[in-house]
């Protein structure tokens, strides 16, 4: 699990090559999260891959869950201020002698707040889920659940608040892994 955590990490250095990226870190009284997405746009010439993203977060706990993903992120129809994200992560974790490896599939929604035509915020929810078929190892299902709050204090930086519930089920014990707000800042360039 180190070895992995440190080539997600030495990978992760490479956002630098991309045009759009954030990463970020939130807390609470339990867990540490670390995040990092990257714009694909910048690997195609091809408008289709404009609103592709990658995404990198490691959860530290008692265990530690480390996720990696893709995704499309793209307004809804003609009303920008809607954005929804389709997409799939891979998981992975540990407890006690039981390894978990889950693809769950991700969506999600966020909605923009302005005051005029300064965007101010976020306002969303997402879900990442795998039943069964989808999970791996010691896995049998996972379960995620967050919203979120951003609010952008100056430029390329924002602060942000959220609840997340997190339950990975190995196949002899149900884990609540996470079950609490959290707040956080990003940096996005």
């Amino acid at each position: 699990m180190k070895r992995l955590v440190f080539l997600t990490l030495l990978l992760g250095m490479q956002l630098f090559a991309f045009q759009r990226f954030a990463f970020g870190v939130n807390v609470n009284s339990d867990a540490v999260e670390f995040e990092a997405k990257a714009n694909m746009a910048p690997l195609t010439s091809d408008p289709v891959f404009r609103n592709f993203y990658a995404e990198m977060n490691y959860i530290n706990d008692n265990d530690s869950i480390l996720g990696l993903g893709v995704y499309v992120e793209n307004s809804f129809y003609n009303y920008p201020p809607l954005i929804f994200q389709v997409g799939i992560k891979t998981l992975f974790s540990d407890h006690e002698d039981d390894d978990f490896l889950a693809l769950p599939i991700l969506f999600g929604f966020k909605h923009k707040v302005y005051n005029g035509n300064i965007p101010l915020g976020t306002v969303g929810a997402k879900v990442v889920y795998a039943p069964s078929p989808l999970c791996f190892q010691d896995a049998d299902s996972y379960t995620e659940y967050r919203l979120e709050a951003t609010v952008q204090i100056i430029e390329n930086v924002e602060i942000y608040a959220g609840y997340r519930s997190i339950d990975t089920d190995y196949e002899t014990q149900k884990i609540n892994y996470s079950d609490s707000g959290y707040v956080g800042f990003r940096f996005i360039f």
